[in-house]
């Protein structure tokens, strides 16, 4: 994937649109981050791990209290976030604090 194409793309045909993030949309967060601005926060976070290379993935994990983000390389965890305003830089931290590591 070059760095200009649509991620989505990426995880889903045309048709589908933003049907493949569907499952990673937290509804408790609607107060304050709606659907649009979750789609808008996980577009950039999926570039930025189809990117880094394809061992790495992300995985959500329904709890409680919302939804839990795993970030995992080779199956191995590398951070669990939560959704925030910041939640693509998180997510690019993450992914560059690790490459550091290797």
């Amino acid at each position: 994937m070059r760095k200009d194409d649509d991620p989505v793309s990426a995880f889903g045909s045309i048709e589908a649109g933003d049907e493949p993030l569907k499952p990673y949309i937290d509804p408790t967060l609607f107060d304050t981050i709606d659907s649009q601005a979750q789609i808008a926060l996980l577009t950039p976070a999926f570039d930025a791990i189809t990117l880094a290379g394809a061992d790495y993935d992300l995985k959500v994990q329904d709890s409680a209290t919302g939804k839990r983000y795993i970030l995992l390389r080779d199956k191995e965890v590398v951070s669990t976030l939560l959704m925030d305003n910041s939640f693509t830089d998180h997510i690019m931290a993450s992914i560059n604090e690790n490459q550091e590591a290797y």
